[in-house]
């Protein structure tokens, strides 16, 4: 039988590494935020942008396999934690704990998996081509694969506007807990910094999640046109 202290160091240094690839994570969501902010500049700019990464193969498919790698890390390790904190506790204690929990902590099981699909239909559409194959290949006039005109042309779609808009609102819930719990997991919070560590996950998820959104209805709205 596992000795009790092998078991909290064990949980201990999952639920680290499970803050450490969250916070991996965030940062590419941001960065990913602000890449797309570049439609607002036109097509020359995101376009050239895109044929930018595009250039640097190496470099783009060693970040999709990092990327890779740490999301299903940060999956697992959620799925394994989630299913010992169940076994671990009692029914009482955790009804109570339950109740005093922020709304976005409770729902971070549900929040994760409408992430999760979003995430697998957003590369599925933009990436890889597969829902809409017909903008697949589009060139723009200065021969780069037009993202810039697939993207205006996807979200003039009522349809995939309201998908996107749900998967914004789980990207945005999610952050709003695991930002937060992340700094907090990994020690950061004093009494110094403890304002700024709790208004860091809300912060983070409310600019990303506006970025996103402005994109998408700015789009839809016909502010920005192809």
């Amino acid at each position: 039988m596992a000795h009790p202290s092998h078991h909290f160091q064990s949980s201990v240094g999952s639920k680290v590494v499970m803050a450490l690839s969250g916070l991996g994570l965030v940062l590419y969501v941001i960065f990913h935020m602000l890449g797309n902010l570049q439609v607002f500049e036109g097509s020359h700019a995101l376009n050239g942008y895109a044929a930018m990464l595009r250039d640097m193969p190496i470099f783009l498919w060693a970040a999709r396999i990092g990327l890779l790698s740490i999301a299903v890390l940060h999956i697992v390790l959620a799925i394994q934690l989630t299913l010992r904190n169940r076994r671990a506790r009692p029914v009482a204690y955790a009804v109570r704990e339950y109740r005093q929990a922020s709304f976005a902590s409770r729902t971070m099981a549900v929040s994760g998996l409408v992430l999760l699909l979003f995430i697998i239909f957003h590369l599925l559409h933009l990436t890889v081509g597969v829902i809409d194959p017909s903008s697949a290949d589009r060139l723009d006039t200065e021969g780069h694969r037009d993202v810039y005109g697939k993207i205006v042309q996807a979200f003039q779609n009522p349809f995939i506007v309201a998908f996107y808009l749900t998967g914004q609102l789980g990207l945005g819930l999610h952050l709003n807990h695991a930002v937060t719990s992340s700094l907090q997991t990994l020690g950061l919070e004093r009494a110094a910094f403890n304002r700024l560590i709790k208004a860091a996950g809300p912060t983070v998820a409310l600019l990303v999640v506006l970025g996103n959104v402005a994109i998408i209805l700015a789009i839809f709205l016909g502010i920005v046109r192809g």
